[in-house]
Order: C-alpha cells, then structure tokens, then sequence
C-alpha cells in the first residue's frame, strides 16, 4: 500500500525571519562591530565615570550637614562638588538623606535662603573640575577626539530651562553651554547632555592640573556672561549662563538637588557606575582628607618647647602639595613622596606657648 503525504509549500525566506532573535537597532549596531574593542566603546564598558563622587556618598567635611555659602569662596557641602558663590550667605548647601531618585540613597541639595536682588555682579554655581590625568582617555586636542556625554538626576522647586556650562583648562575661556529642563517641580527627572569636541584648546591640562570644568548655574546675572546665542557649541568666551534660562538666586525658599551625576567617553548615557565607598573615598581623598580626631603636634628644642612638629602619611596619593591647616589654622608644611611609600604631611610651627597646636588636620589638594 502507498501512503502519498503533501506538505503544503512554504516561502523558506519568511520562515527563517521568523527565526530571528528580537536583537533591536542597538543590538544590531553591536553585532556589526569589527573588533572587541568597538564593542567595549560601543557600550561603553569598563570603567567610565570621570565625575568622582557622582551619588554624594563621601562627605568628608561637612558629616552631612549645611553649610552656608561663602563670599567668593569654593564651598564643599560633599566631597569634589564646589561652586563660586558671589554673595555670601545667599544659599545653604547640604547632603540631603533618604532624597533621591531609586537607586541612590543621597543629593546635593542649595537652597535659597537669603534672596537676593539680581544685578549684573550676581554668579552661582556649583560643579565639579576634572584632573587632566583623569581626562586623557578623551583625546580632546588629538587627531581623535570624542565626545562625551553627561548624565545626572535633578530636582528643583522652580521648573523651566536651566543652563550648565562646560569649560576647558585653567583659564576655563573656553566652553560650551548647554541646557536641560525641568518639566514638574519638586520631582526627580533624568537629564542626559552629549558635548562635541571642540576643534582647537591651547588652555586643555593633561597633568595633574585642571582639564575640564562642570559647572551647574543656580543663578548667573553677568552680563558678559549671558550668551543665548552660544547654546550648544564651543566659544572663545568665558560663559557661566544664559540670559533666558531659570535663576533661583533671587527667589527664597527655592531649591535645587542633583544626584547619580556621570561623565563617561562616548555618545551613549549608561547606567550609573557605582563604585565601592572604599574606593570613593580613596578618589575624593587625592584631593581632601582630615584625620578622624585631634591630632597634636610634638615640642622639641630649648625649655620652654616653642617650636613643634607633626609627621602624618596621607591616605592616598595627593594630586599635588596640599595645604594643610590645624582647626582652620594654617601651619607650615612641606610635602614628601618616596616612589614606594605613600605622601606624608611634615608640620611645623613656632608658638609662643609652650603646648603645641592640637585639633583636627585638614589637607586640601582641591583643583
């Protein structure tokens, strides 16, 4: 007996689409990467964050809590997160608790608690400098440059267009100034800004010196400084804001938060890259440290002992000589580092008592 079976024909095209695996335009662009390393570039793998204490973990100075602003002084209410602040006492910074998007237990929080009238003198921001040495993976100033993007959760009382300004080396006279906006007041909100290279930098530091500068404007009023006409590309101008975009210097109450800040190579925003606290720390201690408690400084010499001393290692390599101060006394000092050994503090001072001075040794290598 012959049992004849038909099989009704199938375009095999078709079919093997329907095999395809869900892989999405990313997907694709991945696997049409040539070598392992445009794939790393393409994700932005590895570690990527240039921005060093981006989830306000480390607080070094302040224990948490506020501080009130200073005339013309950088203020650190967290660690590597300062700002100029043209008037004092306009604002008070803190480490706001237990208030940030999921994800981050922490943000850097001003609020404006001394409004003032806005004139053409007013600047306010608050941001973080980048160390060249930190910033060289960029290529800025090399026949490959890259962009980079920045990304960061943000928070106000006042919703509208806000400006943050980019800026190079250590005169900063040349930046980029971009915006972002925020659409519902009193509610976080992620932000992601991509930055172009520029074509040409004579002021670009890639040393232990100042590279690159961020800078968020909470309230900018000078008049040299107010370009709207510069949004979203290099200048040769000393920008800090733009003329058209939200201010809160001048209204009380009014707050400002911002948290999981990034800065990586590449024009992709990833997720944020969250560190160990004990690596964190050591990065934001390149920079700032303070001994746990009083330290003393020893006599020495004829009675009685008026001349004293104090030898400490640091934690960790300092990005440069710091200045060290006792309680906010400032002391002589010198700075030593052996190629196997860690840097080390060496005070002196010269008192008229005869107990040396005590408390509390700051050491600040800040950009």
């Amino acid at each position: 007996m012959t049992v004849r079976v038909n099989k009704q024909p199938f375009n095999l095209r078709e079919k093997l689409s329907e095999l395809e695996k869900p892989i999405g335009v990313k997907g694709s662009d991945l696997m049409k990467s040539e070598t392992a390393q445009e794939a790393r570039d393409f994700v932005s793998a590895g570690r990527k964050n240039l921005i060093i204490n981006g989830d306000m973990r480390v607080f070094q100075r302040n224990n948490g809590g506020i501080i009130a602003s200073g005339t013309y002084l950088r203020q650190y209410a967290v660690d590597r997160f300062g700002g100029q602040f043209q008037a004092g006492n306009v604002f008070t910074a803190q480490r706001a608790d237990n208030d940030a998007p999921p994800g981050f237990r922490y943000s850097l929080k001003y609020t404006t608690t001394n409004a003032v009238t806005p004139n053409t003198n007013h600047y306010f921001w608050v941001g973080q400098a980048i160390e060249g040495y930190n910033f060289q993976q960029c290529g800025w100033n090399t026949s490959n440059p890259k962009h980079i993007t920045l990304s960061f959760w943000v928070k106000s009382s006042v919703v509208g267009t806000w400006a943050l300004a980019v800026r190079t080396g250590t005169s900063a006279n040349t930046a980029y100034l971009a915006t972002y906006k925020i659409n519902v007041a009193n509610t976080w909100e992620y932000k992601t800004i991509t930055v172009p290279p520029p074509f040409t930098l004579t002021d670009l530091q890639y040393t232990n010196d100042k590279a690159l500068t961020i800078q968020f404007d909470l309230g900018t009023s000078r008049s040299g400084d107010l370009y709207a006409s510069a949004r979203n590309k290099w200048v040769n101008e000393n920008i800090y804001a733009d003329a058209n975009t939200v201010k809160i210097h001048g209204i009380a109450g009014a707050t400002w938060q911002m948290t999981g800040f990034q800065l990586e190579v590449g024009k992709n925003a990833t997720e944020f890259e969250h560190r160990s606290y004990g690596e964190e720390l050591a990065l934001c201690q390149r920079y700032y440290w303070q001994t746990d408690g009083v330290v003393y400084m020893s006599g020495y010499g004829q009675s009685p002992q008026t001349y004293h001393v104090i030898e400490l290692a640091c934690p960790s390599t300092m990005r440069a000589t710091p200045t060290v101060t006792i309680d906010g006394t400032s002391q002589g000092s010198s700075f030593s580092a052996g190629s196997n050994s860690p840097q080390t503090i060496h005070g002196f001072a010269q008192t008229t008592a005869t107990a040396g001075p005590r408390g509390r040794l700051q050491a600040s290598a800040e950009l």
